[in-house]
């Protein structure tokens, strides 16, 4: 397993991807710092009594911390179908391999995407200057931006595999997830009874990401308007206060296996015998099924 991980990297580090995929996440971040800055008019901020109004401080740290998430969220969101195709240009035949190889080239693109996590990790660094974020609130939006970095690249892969075509693979993977997009918010929108309709919007990343962050933001000044707006595309007619990323969070987990699953069977040549590897997806998936069952209480309250 070790070796096949080396290889994808070492493919990774021939194509220049990780180079080229961690440059454009940092700048993809300094974007952000730049048009929070401007979004919050700070060059006249600056003139203006700014650390004696901790109102506007407080909007001020939270409003870079949505940034910051979104953007890194988004990223890698975009990144992983791109990162999964890379680990198949030398197979454009995209022949049958063992479910050790299949897994060897997830955790070499889980890998990558993490990396690009702690890349970013400085300019999460300014948020205690604002002193308006707790240390629970940002560990569960970093949370929500893990699940979706692993979610996106056991996606990927299993569009791949499925599919047996990259550039129809490439196409069918960002087609699909800009239709979800567009699926949740017009559920958003539309005045549909629960909890079918908060199930459907709890897993759109971006949704659950900002329900870490919008119960605390302040509810009037100056910059809360740019949430509000916001909240209207992601939310709608559901309340913010209601903690869907717990929901997120407890799904993934599932899609996450299932996704691998998937793939791990697809990539297999016919006839697709059982295998040792559906014995242990079947338990893992299990055992996850009975964690979610007893910690039912946990999630469940974003149905509520």
């Amino acid at each position: 397993m070790r070796r096949e991980v080396g290889m994808v990297w070492q493919r990774f580090i021939r194509q220049r991807l990780v180079a080229r995929f961690l440059i454009g996440t940092v700048l993809a971040m300094l974007l952000a710092v730049q048009g929070v800055a401007q979004l919050a008019n700070l060059a006249d901020l600056t003139a203006s009594p700014f650390l004696d109004t901790p109102l506007l401080g407080a909007q001020l740290g939270r409003l870079f911390a949505v940034v910051f998430c979104l953007v890194l969220q988004g990223c890698l969101m975009i990144a992983a179908p791109l990162l999964a195709m890379g680990t198949y240009t030398d197979d454009p035949l995209l022949a049958h391999m063992s479910p050790t190889k299949l897994l060897a080239r997830l955790l070499a693109i889980w890998g990558l995407l993490l990396t690009a996590g702690i890349v970013s990790a400085p300019f999460f660094s300014i948020l205690p200057l604002f002193g308006s974020l707790t240390l629970l609130e940002i560990g569960w939006a970093l949370a929500v931006v893990l699940i979706t970095a692993l979610l996106s690249g056991a996606y990927s892969i299993c569009c791949i595999t499925l599919v047996r075509n990259l550039p129809t693979a490439l196409v069918a993977a960002y087609g699909f997830l800009f239709l979800w997009e567009v699926i949740t918010v017009l559920v958003a929108t539309a005045r549909l009874s629960p909890p079918a309709s908060i199930i459907i919007v709890a897993f759109n990343p971006f949704t659950s990401l900002l329900a870490t962050l919008a119960p605390a933001f302040p509810p009037t000044g100056p910059i809360a308007a740019y949430l509000d707006t916001l909240l209207q595309f992601t939310h709608g007619t559901i309340d913010p206060a209601l903690p869907l990323y717990r929901l997120y969070v407890a799904g993934s987990g599932l899609l996450i296996l299932l996704f691998i699953g998937i793939a791990g069977v697809a990539v297999r040549p016919q006839p697709r015998r059982w295998h040792r590897f559906d014995t242990l997806m079947s338990s893992l998936g299990v055992l996850y099924l009975i964690g979610l069952w007893l910690g039912r209480e946990w999630w469940l309250i974003a149905l509520s």
